[in-house]
C-alpha cells in the first residue's frame, strides 16, 4: 500500500491542516496536523506491537493522516473527510471505511448515555464494513493527545469494552512506552511563611507525603484539573490560580502484557490572597507546609517528587 502522503494533491490539502486550531479541552496539539502526524505515528506503532501485517501498518498510518482532513472545509464531521479524499482521488474502500467510522464510539457513547444503545444490527453492520479490531487500535491512537490520555476518555473506553464483549476483538496491546494511557494532574501549592516560602504536602499513604493529584476529566484543562484536585485531597478554599508547569513524571503500572504508562504532570499554584485551609478530607490523613529545610529529610511516596518540592520552592522564593 502506497503511502497516502505522496498523493500531491492530498499533500497540499494535509498542509493546510496546520491552520486548523484545535480545542484544547480535547487536544494538546496545537493544530490539526500536528495532531494527525502523531496519531499517525502511535497508529503505526499500536499495529507493529500487535504483530499486525505491513500493508496493515500502512494502513493505519495513512488512516492517521486522512480521518481528520474535512477539517480543512470547516467542519469535523468524517462525511467531509470522505469528500476531500474522494476530491484527492483516493478510493481504497478500506481506508476510506475506516475514515467513515473512526469517530463512531463518541456518538454511540452519547446515545447509550440517552438510554438509545446501538443496537446488535449496528453493530454487525459496523463489523460488515471494517476491520474492528484495526478500528480499536486507532482509537487508541487517536488520543495520543488527549489531556487526560486514551483512558480517562469514557467513550474509547466504552466501545473497546462493548467490542471486547461481543467477540470483535480479544486482548489486542494497547499501551506503549512512550504514550502514557492515562495523564494526571498534580499541584504544588506554595506561600510565604515568616517570609520563608513553603509548599502544601499532604500524607493519603502511610509510606509518605506528596503533592495533591488526580485524573484529568473529559473537557477539562490540566490546570483546571489540578486545582480540583488540590481542593478535594488538601482542603484548601478561596481563589487560587496556576503559575505555571513544574514538571512531569512517568511510572508503570502492571507486568507483562497489562504493564501501562502513567503520567503526572504537576503545576504550581498560588491563593489569591493568603490560603485558607478548610476541613481536612475524608481520604486525607495529614496536610502540613513543607519549608526548604525540610524537603531533604521528609519522607516521600517516590523520591521523584523531591525535586519537584525544591524547584516549587524556589519559584516561591522568586516570586515572593
Amino acid at each position: 500500500m502506497e503511502y497516502l502522503l505522496k498523493n500531491e494533491r492530498f499533500a497540499d490539502a494535509y498542509e493546510r491542516l496546520g491552520r486548523v486550531s484545535l480545542n484544547p479541552r480535547r487536544h494538546t496539539a496545537s493544530d490539526a496536523r500536528t495532531h494527525s502526524d502523531a496519531v499517525a505515528r502511535v497508529a503505526a506503532q499500536l499495529a507493529r506491537a500487535n504483530g499486525c501485517s505491513p500493508a496493515e501498518v500502512a494502513l493505519l498510518t495513512n488512516l492517521g493522516h486522512a480521518h481528520d482532513i474535512g477539517k480543512i472545509t470547516g467542519t469535523a464531521r468524517p462525511a467531509r473527510s470522505l469528500d476531500v479524499l474522494a476530491d484527492c482521488g483516493v478510493t481504497d474502500q478500506t481506508l476510506l471505511g475506516l475514515v467513515k467510522w473512526h469517530d463512531t464510539s463518541l456518538p454511540w457513547h452519547r446515545s447509550t448515555l440517552r438510554g438509545e444503545a446501538p443496537s446488535d444490527k449496528a453493530w454487525r453492520r459496523l463489523a460488515g464494513e471494517v476491520d474492528v479490531r484495526l478500528l480499536c487500535l486507532f482509537m487508541v491512537a487517536d488520543r495520543v493527545d488527549a489531556p487526560g490520555g486514551w483512558r480517562r476518555n469514557a467513550p474509547t473506553t466504552w466501545f473497546l469494552s462493548e467490542a471486547k464483549g461481543r467477540g470483535l476483538v480479544d486482548d489486542p496491546v494497547l499501551d506503549l512506552d512512550g504514550f502514557p494511557g492515562e495523564i494526571c494532574a498534580g499541584v504544588a501549592l506554595v506561600t510565604r511563611d515568616d517570609d520563608e516560602p513553603a509548599v502544601l504536602v499532604i500524607r493519603t499513604r502511610s509510606s509518605g507525603w506528596e503533592l495533591p493529584k488526580g485524573g484529568i476529566e473529559w473537557d477539562e484543562l490540566p490546570e483546571e484539573a489540578a486545582v480540583r484536585e488540590l481542593r478535594e485531597e488538601s482542603g484548601v478554599v478561596g481563589e487560587l490560580g496556576v503559575s505555571g508547569e513544574l514538571g512531569r513524571l512517568g511510572y508503570f503500572l502492571g507486568e507483562g502484557s497489562e504493564r501501562r504508562l502513567k503520567q503526572v504532570r504537576y503545576y504550581v499554584a498560588r491563593a489569591i490572597g493568603e490560603p485558607t485551609l478548610g476541613e481536612l478530607p475524608k481520604r486525607t490523613r495529614q496536610r502540613r507546609w513543607l519549608r526548604a529545610a525540610e524537603v531533604d529529610d521528609v519522607p516521600l511516596v517516590s523520591e521523584d517528587l523531591r525535586p519537584l518540592l525544591r524547584r516549587a520552592l524556589d519559584v516561591g522564593a522568586v516570586d515572593g
